[in-house]
């Protein structure tokens, strides 16, 4: 892969030329600063890139998934962990790999593996105390599951990508944390002073944490879905995509915010993008009455 770089205004256009097709990223002056200091940034794990390259491959076996995700104990206990939550209603819990795959499913495990490893690779062990790891990577596998929760309501097929595009939604919250905690830290003052999150970030920073997350999404050379859903679920109307998983990772994140638990504790100040259920076909009414019901179900607040 190779890249070439203009500037257009005072935003920095990232064309990424793979093979014949290109990828164009629209990197703006103020993120481009910051990107910058990051030096060292963390690779994709072993398991994700293995189990990523495996996502088309209809004659995947269940051995060859399970090999893959038990060369990294920790990840492999994690994601028993999920496959154990209160999304799958499971009375008994799984204590193998194995037993996880009959119960919740091949896909279920691999995308939770997948979601799993790549926000784990963000877990230095801290616990700051503006800033809860735990809380985001809880919120991010909520958002997930909600997702697919809403995808089965409104009587669409459950498309493989859509746990893991919720999982991965806010990298740039992770990104953000880890190489600019002092800044990020300001940001969740402005928000514990009442001010709305997305505004406080362009405010200290000058970009949106969808912004470099879609960065490391890019950077990682992660599928389309994935990037173009951290970078607009909270405006799916400004997608030129309009995809049908974006719109529906928006609502999921709306209510799970709203509902369930946020990423931040206090209130951000999420807003619906309307845009969303004309996506979907839905109505105001049809939100509300679905936003009802799965504020009713009990989802874990505390870490998995």
């Amino acid at each position: 892969m190779r890249a070439l770089y203009a500037t257009v205004g005072s935003a920095v256009l990232r064309v990424a030329l793979y093979g014949g097709c290109s990828k164009i990223f629209l990197m703006i002056e103020s993120l481009k600063k910051y990107v910058e200091q990051i030096t060292e940034l963390p690779t994709v794990p072993v398991v994700a890139r293995e189990i990523l390259g495996i996502v088309d491959d209809k004659l995947a076996s269940v051995d060859r998934l399970e090999r893959i995700i038990r060369n990294d104990p920790a990840i492999c206990a994690k994601v028993l962990s999920v496959a154990n939550s209160v999304f799958f209603r499971i009375k008994e819990p799984v204590r193998t790999l194995d037993g996880a795959i009959v119960r919740i499913g091949f896909n279920n495990v691999k995308n939770i593996a997948v979601g799993v490893s790549l926000l784990s690779v963000f877990d230095d062990g801290k616990r700051a105390e503006d800033f809860d790891y735990q809380r985001i990577f809880n919120h991010s596998v909520t958002v997930g599951f909600v997702a697919r929760l809403l995808y089965g309501k409104i009587q669409q097929n459950i498309t493989e990508e859509i746990v893991v595009n919720g999982m991965l939604h806010d990298l740039g919250f992770l990104v953000l944390n880890r190489y600019f905690p002092g800044d990020y830290g300001r940001v969740l003052k402005k928000v514990d002073k009442g001010g709305d999150l997305l505004e406080a970030e362009k405010a200290v920073l000058g970009f949106n944490h969808t912004d470099i997350g879609a960065w490391l999404a890019d950077k990682w050379n992660l599928p389309r879905s994935i990037s173009d859903t951290v970078l607009r679920h909270h405006s799916p109307s400004l997608s030129k995509r309009k995809s049908r998983v974006m719109a529906v990772i928006h609502l999921a994140d709306y209510i799970t915010t709203r509902n369930i638990l946020g990423p931040v504790r206090n209130d951000p100040g999420y807003p619906l993008d309307r845009s969303s259920l004309d996506m979907l076909g839905m109505s105001e009414n049809a939100l509300e009455n679905m936003e009802a019901e799965i504020g009713e179900c009990s989802f874990p607040g505390a870490p998995l």
